[in-house]
């Protein structure tokens, strides 16, 4: 089944033109295999492996940052970097995808977070979005933090609009 994805939300139905821009797109039948990969490797806690799926020119937010971690990095040294800050907060830092969307060189992951913190061994799981961005079998671009899908198919539009 082909979805239509908007600011306004999702639907089966193609958009009018007062409902805004939107983009068709389908869900993921077999999800795209570098974020899968790249998703393997971080719950392995291979950070070197995931690093290679970035392109050099990388770019990266985070929009829910350790108070002590950077919220942005370019380029998989400075993203590895973002990553080595979580992971010597927390004993247990994994990221299960529940859901790709596939939106042409975008990819929306619905994921399942589970931290567990180093000094008092709180457990905390969290679902929330990430969207990345591929060229050429390589992450470009990516944010991750997002409260939901919706915020990053958004994130998705804004990054396609200012490409215009």
């Amino acid at each position: 089944m082909w979805v239509w994805v908007g600011a306004s939300g999702f639907g089966v139905s193609p958009p009018s033109r007062e409902s805004g821009p939107r983009y068709l797109c389908r869900p993921v039948s077999e999800e795209p295999i570098e974020i899968r990969r790249m998703n393997a490797a971080f719950n392995a806690g291979d950070y070197d492996a995931m690093s290679a799926f970035y392109d050099p020119e990388a770019e990266f937010v985070d929009h829910m940052p350790l108070p002590d971690a950077a919220q942005a990095a370019h380029g998989p040294v400075e993203i590895r970097a973002v990553l080595d800050a979580w992971a010597e907060g927390f004993t247990a830092f994994e990221g299960h995808v529940e859901e790709y969307l596939d939106l042409d060189d975008f990819v929306v992951c619905t994921t399942r977070w589970r931290f567990v913190s180093r000094d008092e061994g709180i457990e905390l799981d969290w679902k929330g979005a990430e969207a990345w961005q591929l060229r050429r079998g390589k992450i470009v671009w990516g944010q991750a933090g997002f409260r939901d899908k919706q915020a990053a198919v958004e994130a998705v539009e804004q990054r396609l609009h200012a490409a215009r």
